[in-house]
């Protein structure tokens, strides 16, 4: 019967690899489990000499408790964190790493902390968003600018613009009437006059909110605030007196005819219109 030497030297020459003694000792000696959570933690408490009650005693955990984890007896303790707060517990006393101590009972029992963080590092690249915030900063800022401005300066302007296409249509309408004509000459003299028949009809319209006072023929028709692109329509015989706060953002016109703004920007103001206001064609000196 060959010798156990003999069959090494067969199972070498087959593999083609020396049969070095690395070999015999894995196959003769297999590698040991690892040691029980709770044998291990008994080990430590022992090799210092300390006994359950003495831990018990510091920790204010029951010996029960204390017991149970030594003996690895899950069901009687408490799940969750409580679990792992004695385990810490009892590794601070003990002069041991906590989180080394949890890692080996997670690792054991399977038993792991949702709380506890994970490994998985994102390999994106951060983005800065700043320089887009900052755009979008900007821009909020010029439109709320803009509208603003809007707001402010709408009804000047709509006056202005009203104005200046108003003037070239009145001055190429108007015909002087010949001397020979009498009748052409009376025609125009009484269309620039003023029929105080005529009822005063008043149209306001707010580009920005403000405080209005209205009074017609003496008697106040309204007194309140009047808010953006609202329209208010009033009429006398004889008189209208206006009042407002920013009395720059009304636009006034009068029998169809456009009431140049009243006052500056910000400031209060009143206007008082007549028959006579009619008399001014649209587009011309204030």
């Amino acid at each position: 019967m060959p010798r156990p030497f003999e069959y090494f030297k067969y199972y070498s020459a087959v593999v083609d690899t020396p049969f070095t003694c690395a070999y015999i000792f894995l196959w003769l000696y297999p590698r040991m489990p690892p040691t029980p959570f709770g044998d291990q933690l008994k080990r430590e408490r022992e090799m210092r000499g300390v006994s359950i009650e003495e831990i018990s005693a510091a920790t204010r955990i029951s010996t029960r408790f204390l017991e149970a984890l030594e003996k690895e007896q899950w069901d009687q303790l408490p799940g969750g964190v409580f679990r792992r707060g004695f385990i810490r517990s009892v590794a601070r006393f003990l002069g041991l790493d906590g989180d080394a101590l949890i890692s080996e009972y997670e690792l054991q029992t399977k038993d792991i902390s949702p709380d506890r963080p994970t490994s998985n590092y994102s390999s994106e690249i951060p983005r800065n968003y700043r320089p887009a915030a900052a755009a979008l900063a900007i821009l909020a800022a010029l439109l709320a600018g803009g509208w603003f401005a809007y707001k402010y300066y709408a009804p000047e302007i709509a006056a202005r613009i009203h104005k200046r296409q108003s003037a070239p249509a009145a001055g190429s309408t108007t015909v002087p009437a010949s001397p020979a004509d009498p009748t052409a000459a009376n025609t125009g003299a009484s269309a620039n006059a003023a029929d105080p028949s005529i009822p005063l009809d008043l149209k306001i319209q707010a580009g920005r909110p403000s405080d209005l006072k209205v009074s017609a023929d003496g008697k106040p028709v309204f007194d309140g605030h009047i808010e953006a692109d609202e329209v208010k329509q009033f009429e006398a015989h004889d008189t209208l007196e206006i009042t407002a706060t920013d009395p720059s953002a009304l636009f006034l016109e009068l029998n169809g005819q456009t009431v140049p703004p009243i006052g500056t920007p910000g400031q209060p103001g009143s206007i008082t219109l007549t028959h006579k206001d009619l008399k001014r064609q649209p587009g011309g000196p204030n």
